[in-house]
């Protein structure tokens, strides 16, 4: 019980601490009104001042980037909290990043729309009120300050321990498709506990993520019978919510998307995106060039240069690139046999010394690289920071050298995506002459059951260097982001 009835001590003391905000008349049961399609269905079926109990245990609100899903999951939540507020309840998301950064900003905006009391609040800013309550890791929703939990879903991943003193009755979990199965079950445990009289029921607010648990639960038709009535869903498009979007703004997700995803990520569907050919959006005839027309690619001493290496033996690669705009030029590859990282080290920092090179270096690639084994004291980064070091360029203040690589590598469906979608966009050029492997990988390399197909040792090794750059420079999941911010801030909006 201890980390949650420390969590109640610290309830009861907020509640000594600090005064209630005078009752401003709660107008969500009045005013809220869902957009049509999803949303509308949604709520037909869950009605937002209903205390009914239903047989339905956890609702499912599946839909695209900025289909509103977020905005209702908030509502409903809120509804809840106020029909029902000596009950406890979670808002929880696949994150903490999810939680701080969007989650609690749009359940703040929910409660600054609806005159619904809420603590902590800082006035003025929905962002710095996430903050706080993430910080704070919960909140009091209401004139009657309803206790709320805010954690994040990853932190109980395989740990039932972790969850014990944890007891609510309604709970929302934001993009919950990305997150484990196994922290679902632990949260699903502790549902409908504790004070109150509403029965227990949860919401979960997400774009789908393939063929996963959400979809075995909530969409598979031949899923058991008491799943079907357990496991209830809805779905919304983004277009759905076009009156608030802006109809440019959805005809840039369209364009930006690759059919596949603008399916997942634009409305709603299950799909699969894990066998097949990987790059499928790689055209040569648009993406290589040669001759002439490859002069635009050629390289440029006073461009900041990216240089991304996949360790391997036979062959050891390395890809360099530079960006234009919001376009990424390859115009260099190593593929060289029989080798190590000691000489395609060598090797490419040789190039870059001949080039001249003014500008930054910023170093991509595979991040299992920073693994020691008993072969060698050193890793395969270390050896490649050391060869930068002999050319005079360093990682920290005024080196001009920068790591972009996490401690661990991105999920391959989420790096191919990527790609593709830059592709799809003609935001990635090759010069063929300089890159035949790399050209060749993006034409041949296969995709099965979520995996690269690795059975030709020759082929993905440039692939995956390229695609490393590719994924941390352009992630596809910030495409809506830089649209949005392109066309202004969109009132009332979340996914």
């Amino acid at each position: 019980m201890g980390h949650w009835a420390a969590l109640l001590q610290d309830e009861i003391d907020l509640r000594r601490q600090v005064e209630a905000e005078a009752d401003v008349g709660c107008t969500l049961f009045e005013k809220f009104s869902p957009r049509p399609g999803g949303q509308s269905r949604f709520f037909e079926f869950a009605p937002i001042a209903s205390t009914e109990p239903m047989d339905t245990r956890w609702l499912g609100l599946i839909g695209g980037i900025g289909s509103g899903k977020s905005h209702c999951g908030a509502a409903w939540f809120c509804s809840r909290m106020l029909l029902d507020p000596d009950s406890r309840g979670l808002v929880t998301a696949n994150s903490y990043g999810q939680l701080a950064r969007s989650s609690l900003m749009t359940l703040a905006e929910i409660c600054r729309d609806f005159d619904i009391p809420l603590e902590p609040w800082v006035s003025g800013s929905v962002e710095d009120t996430a903050l706080a309550i993430a910080n704070r890791q919960r909140c009091y929703i209401g004139e009657d300050r309803a206790f709320v939990y805010v954690l994040s879903l990853n932190a109980f991943m395989g740990r039932v321990q972790s969850a014990r003193g944890l007891q609510v009755r309604t709970s929302w979990i934001d993009e919950g498709a990305y997150a484990g199965e196994k922290s679902f079950q632990t949260l699903d445990g502790r549902l409908g506990r504790g004070p109150g009289f509403l029965k227990g029921q949860g919401l979960i607010t997400s774009s789908p993520n393939g063929f996963n648990w959400i979809y075995d639960r909530f969409a598979d038709p031949n899923r058991a019978a008491e799943l079907k009535v357990l496991y209830v869903m809805f779905s919304c498009s983004t277009r759905d919510n076009v009156e608030s979007l802006g109809e440019d703004y959805v005809q840039s997700l369209e364009a930006n998307y690759t059919d596949e995803l603008a399916a997942q990520e634009l409305e709603g569907a299950f799909i699969n995106t894990t066998t097949g050919r990987a790059y499928k959006y790689f055209d040569r005839a648009k993406h290589a060039m040669q001759g002439e027309d490859a002069e635009i690619l050629f390289y440029d001493p006073n461009l900041d240069l990216h240089v991304s290496f996949d360790f391997n033996y036979s062959p050891a690669t390395c890809t360099l690139a530079q960006v234009r705009g919001n376009e990424v030029h390859f115009f260099k590859e190593f593929f060289v046999m029989d080798s190590d990282t000691w000489e395609i080290t060598s090797m490419v920092t040789e190039a870059i010394a001949q080039g001249k090179h003014q500008a930054e270096i910023y170093i991509y690639g595979d991040a299992s690289g920073s693994a020691r084994t008993a072969v060698s004291r050193q890793s395969n980064w270390d050896i490649v920071f050391n060869g930068f070091k002999d050319i005079g360029y360093h990682l920290g203040l005024g080196g001009r050298l920068h790591r972009r690589f996490a401690k661990a590598n991105p999920p391959v469906k989420n790096r191919i995506n990527s790609c593709n979608c830059l592709f799809k966009a003609n935001r990635v050029y090759v010069d063929l002459e300089q890159c035949p492997e790399l050209t060749k990988d993006w034409e041949v390399v296969g995709i099965i059951e979520g995996e690269l197909d690795k059975t030709d040792p020759l082929r993905s090794h440039l692939s995956d260097a390229a695609g490393y750059l590719m994924h941390t420079l352009f992630p596809y999941k910030n495409v809506a982001i830089e649209l949005r911010g392109n066309h202004g801030a969109v009132k009332g909006i979340a996914g």
